[in-house]
């Protein structure tokens, strides 16, 4: 059976989850005045003091809640996105990307998405970690508008941010224009952001992008690389992986009646194709990339007169272009989707799930070949399939209807929690100056009201109901939570970034 995730009790709230066309680049403010676009942002890199940190981290405790606040003019379904890099957790949204630093509550920063007023923002990636020369890096991509000023037309943009987490400044950016707006008074020609990719190793990363208000408009992959602080546009391309500069993706017409869906290599600098693998595919969607390989699902119809479809997951060498089928043990219907994460490592693993009625097969694959290495259904005896959230270097994190679970990325087996059982160790239990008292408790009181200000890093937030994380660093984990009780004052917290601390 899947072993618990092992939770123990927190309530310091001092602390809280490419044909190319050239793009038109800016180069990055870093260390200017304005401090590269940043709202607010800590003085000086903080030296000290440090987050304690396990890799891969295999037990939390909830540690710090960290609220976004609603913007306003926003829709309630422009949620914001949460992820974590070095020891900075990250809370992204079309406004821009907030930083705080888990381990000194002063380091706190904010980059806007866009400050120019002829700006506007449509769209955010979620939030993304690198390294770059060392340094922990977050990297955001933006969907913009610009309006136009002077003698330059209204045009689409997508930009790219690289920010230094320790410092919040901005190390790189760079804007690609994607389209050309109709006029300044709709949507039309706005770009919508599709999948993304990105290389932890080298921070590159590839954006698939489609026009808004455009008719059978085809994906765009916007690849920008922060060494170079330049951008190539591929047509016709959605992305599903980037790796030292070499960008794998999928096209097609994707349609019924089609077997165009072909897999491409593309050298990312110049926007060359460079293999081109004919899948016959009548939907070829891009999942997601390794080290290695890039993933794709396949959808092709064996006899169109009766409906019958194969289902099929390609892994596609970044070098050689060899492609390795495998075949779902799931019939995939539609409310049926497919999501996959790399560990970051030499592992992948897929979830098949429902709309419906949840996780129905989760699926392991090695990285270094490409191929299936263990899977399960929710029909496998006595396993339950959980709904994968997160992996990173070996481990896979998980959640089931009781509890956070672990997995071994690269068999699939249940681990345990940082002890035998899931009961928290002695250096894992509470002192008695660690209990929670009553002013510890959420209650709907707790939530700001008209007079208040949410605060940093208030655990009050934290509805009690530890969760997987959504995304891991050796520092710890996040994940989104809802806002708990009375939610009704100014300002409104929308979503609240729960920080879990690593104890083994």
């Amino acid at each position: 059976m899947l072993r618990p995730m092992v939770a123990t009790t927190a309530v310091t709230a001092a602390l809280i989850l490419l044909a190319g066309c050239g793009g038109d680049d800016k180069k990055a403010d870093s260390g200017s005045e304005n401090n590269g676009g940043q709202s607010t942002a800590a003085s000086s890199t903080p030296s000290t003091p440090t987050a304690p940190s396990f890799d891969p981290p295999k037990s939390f405790a909830p540690a710090a809640a960290y609220p976004a606040i609603e913007e306003k003019g926003r829709s309630t379904v422009d949620e914001s996105q949460m992820g974590i890099a070095g020891q900075v957790a990250l809370v992204g949204s079309w406004a821009g990307l907030s930083g705080h630093d888990v381990a000194n509550p002063t380091n706190t920063w904010t980059v806007k998405s866009a400050e120019a007023e002829t700006t506007e923002v449509y769209d955010a990636s979620r939030p993304m970690a690198a390294k770059l020369d060392g340094k922990d890096v977050a990297i955001v991509a933006y969907a913009e508008a610009d309006k136009g000023s002077g003698t330059q037309k209204p045009a689409g943009l997508v930009v790219v941010h690289w920010i230094d987490v320790a410092s919040g400044k901005k190390v790189a950016e760079v804007t690609a224009k994607v389209s050309t707006l109709q006029d300044t008074g709709n949507t039309s020609g706005v770009p919508n952001l599709r999948a993304q990719a990105y290389d932890p190793e080298t921070g590159q990363v590839a954006i698939g992008v489609t026009t808004a208000g455009v008719m059978n408009g085809e994906y765009q992959t916007v690849y920008a690389d922060p060494a170079t602080q330049k951008s190539t546009i591929v047509p016709g391309m959605n992305p599903a992986a980037v790796h030292a500069g070499v960008v794998a993706g999928s096209k097609g017409s994707q349609s019924d009646n089609s077997a165009d869906g072909t897999a491409l290599l593309v050298d990312g600098a110049s926007g060359k194709v460079t293999k081109q693998l004919p899948l016959k595919q009548a939907y070829l969607t891009p999942l997601t990339g390794g080290a290695k390989h890039a993933y794709f699902y396949g959808m092709a119809y064996t006899d169109y007169g009766q409906g019958t479809k194969a289902d099929t997951i390609f892994s596609v060498d970044l070098s050689t272009g060899a492609v390795a089928p495998t075949t779902p043990a799931t019939k995939f219907e539609s409310d049926v989707t497919i999501e996959c994460l790399p560990d970051q490592a030499s592992a992948v693993v897929c979830l098949i799930k429902s709309i419906r009625s949840g996780p129905l097969e989760v699926l392991g694959f090695d990285d270094t070949t490409g191929k299936k290495t263990w899977g399960f259904t929710e029909t496998a005896g006595s396993r339950v399939v959980p709904n994968v959230t997160a992996a990173f270097h070996g481990v896979i994190y998980a959640q089931t209807e009781a509890q956070p679970v672990l997995l071994d990325a690269k068999t699939g087996a249940d681990l345990p929690s940082g002890s035998s059982s899931s009961s928290p160790s002695s250096s894992d239990t509470p002192s008695s100056g660690d209990t929670p008292s009553s002013s510890d408790t959420p209650s709907g009181n707790d939530s700001p009201t008209g007079n208040e200000s949410p605060g940093n890093g208030d655990l009050g937030l934290f509805d009690g109901k530890m969760r997987s994380p959504q995304a891991v660093s050796p520092y710890g984990g996040v994940y989104r939570q809802l806002p708990t009780g009375d939610n009704y004052g100014s300002p409104r917290v929308e979503s609240v970034c729960i920080f879990l601390k690593p104890t083994a």
